[in-house]
């Protein structure tokens, strides 16, 4: 008699299939809160992680009011690069009001706000067929695939075609106005509320467009300038004093260091993971437990079924496959419940409006949970079937 171990694990697990429904209920949560932990961390590294390489060594973040002034910065013997966000503003028509933000490609590429409909920059070259691609705050006037043309009396007409619209409320990185308030990097992220942009009768638009610096107007906006290596803390403070007495009469803010705001978001990026390690550790270890003792359960209760298979010509090796499999069909049985349930909660917007998101980490780490648990289903049979005489097995439950 050939005994193949999917094939029988598979019949073990239809014939304890309202013993298995708890062990699938349970690692369902499982999953559901591993997913929760990580996207609390991942959440914190999604506005560091855009921007971490304008944050690193020494230098400032301000807000330069014109490309003249931001050539004077580059041309500064301690200036290493300067990276601005182009700002430009003008209006579509009487009643709506345009602020244009222009990202380099790397940040397109590194940070995607939550879209309501269309696609992301990332997808787009900088213009098509003569209108330049945006990505449009929320307003339910505007459609994606609209065409809209920017009038201003000083510059030439601006074409724009929307390709994506932002959610009411997305995190998007713009020129801060109240740098009190800016603390580490997701403080310098904005969230864009419709309501908070409609005054005075007035739509207050916000586009999002791609390399266009050299297309439209404007100024450089919120800037981060990098200081050159090498530098010791002495030489820093006379560069940021050099610095400030330059700039003092043409910027918004000369004085918020890099090195502060890097430094604050590591703390809480590292705060973030403390406070979540205990939650991950105590999942690993309710998984373990929980899967070590159904797996007990299920192997004294089917100890006379792998007597039969014992008898029968299968290896005790066989047999702890065959329970392995068994946990495995309950596993992939969890997967896909948690799936639909996240699925319900995309539908039902739950999730746009939480931190929970199933990318390559939660899956990691969920694909982590689910080989815990089917190693750990091999160690209670190994050791209740390994210790078992055939006889004592076929003994059992008569």
């Amino acid at each position: 008699m050939k005994f193949t171990a999917p094939k029988y694990g598979f019949k073990e697990f239809k014939r304890n299939i309202l013993f298995n429904l708890f062990i699938i209920v349970q690692i369902t949560a499982v999953l559901i809160l591993m997913v929760y932990s990580i996207s609390s961390v991942d959440y914190v590294y999604k506005f560091y992680n855009p921007i971490k390489d304008y944050l690193q060594g020494n230098g400032i973040c301000t807000e330069l009011t014109n490309y003249n002034v931001e050539k004077q910065v580059k041309a500064l013997d301690y200036v290493d690069s300067v990276y601005s966000i182009n700002r430009y503003s003008d209006y579509i028509n009487d009643n709506t009001h345009a602020n244009i933000y222009s990202y380099d490609s790397k940040l397109i590429n590194d940070y995607k706000p939550l879209l309501e409909k269309g696609e992301w920059l990332d997808k787009y070259d900088t213009e098509t067929d003569g209108y330049i691609n945006a990505v449009v705050s929320y307003n339910p006037l505007y459609v994606v695939g609209g065409k809209y043309t920017i009038v201003s009396e000083d510059a030439p007409e601006m074409k724009i075609r929307i390709v994506g619209m932002l959610c009411d409320g997305a995190k998007v990185l713009i020129p801060y106005e109240l740098t009190s308030e800016v603390v580490d990097a997701q403080s310098l992220y904005l969230n864009y509320y419709l309501k908070d942009h409609f005054i005075d009768n007035v739509y207050d638009l916000l586009f999002i467009t791609k390399d266009t610096s050299d297309i439209i107007s404007g100024f450089p906006g919120m800037s981060f300038v990098k200081f050159k290596d090498g530098y010791s803390q002495d030489e820093l403070e006379k560069i940021y004093a050099d610095l400030g007495n330059k700039l003092e009469d043409v910027v918004a803010v000369w004085n918020l260091k890099t090195e502060r705001i890097r430094e604050a978001s590591l703390k809480s990026i590292n705060e973030q993971k403390m406070m979540m390690m205990p939650l991950i550790v105590g999942i690993i270890i309710l998984i373990i437990v929980s899967v070590f003792s159904m797996s007990a359960i299920s192997s004294n209760k089917q100890l006379k079924n792998y007597g039969i298979y014992t008898v029968s010509g299968a290896t005790r090796k066989r047999c702890i496959f065959i329970q392995m499999w068994n946990v495995f069909y309950s596993c992939v049985l969890s997967v896909l419940l948690a799936y639909i349930v996240f699925k319900l909660m995309t539908v039902s917007g739950i999730i746009k409006s939480s931190i929970v998101n199933v990318g390559i980490n939660e899956l990691l780490a969920c694909g982590a949970i689910i080989v815990i648990a089917i190693i750990a289903s091999a160690v209670m049979p190994a050791i209740i079937i390994g210790r078992a005489q055939a006889k004592d097995m076929l003994k059992e439950e008569e």
